[in-house]
């Protein structure tokens, strides 16, 4: 017969649920593996378009207003990358007398290939907002790290 310590220590070690430390699930033994690399919320992944590392959580919502996504220009037919979208409409596509010939907003969404295709969101004023912030905290870190890992 089995010791009963031989056969706890071989059950904790082979069948008994575990605890992710990231989202504090209890996830099955069998299906740990596929939860640390696929399903946790809060594990770490790396942005398409800029590398930068967040919680899985998070993703969508950066990579809808990440700086380096690229927007397709109806008027000039170029992908412009989002933090250089106004300077691209003030310089680009304005008029002799000054007025813009498009509109300054952001355009629906195209996606290119191979980039996957994600739903279009609603526009909102706020969301404008949030778009126009985030490039300004973007080019801030781009300035800022810029500035720390200058090469001598």
């Amino acid at each position: 017969m089995v010791p009963r310590k031989l056969m706890d220590e071989h059950y904790d070690e082979n069948h008994a649920p575990m605890n992710c430390a990231l989202c504090k699930e209890t996830i099955d033994r069998e299906s740990w593996d596929l939860h640390k690399s696929e399903k946790c919320p809060q594990r770490m992944v790396a942005c398409e378009y800029c590398e930068f590392e967040l919680p899985a959580i998070d993703l969508n919502e950066h990579q809808d207003v990440c700086g380096n996504r690229t927007e397709h220009c109806q008027t000039c037919r170029k992908y412009i990358r989002l933090r250089e979208w106004i300077g691209h409409e003030m310089q680009c596509h304005t008029n002799s007398n000054g007025s813009a010939e498009t509109s300054r907003t952001i355009p629906e969404r195209e996606v290119r290939p191979p980039a996957p295709v994600r739903p279009a969101r609603p526009a909102h004023g706020s969301q404008h907002k949030r778009l126009l912030f985030t490039i300004a905290v973007t080019g801030i870190a781009v300035m800022v790290g810029s500035i720390l890992f200058q090469r001598d």
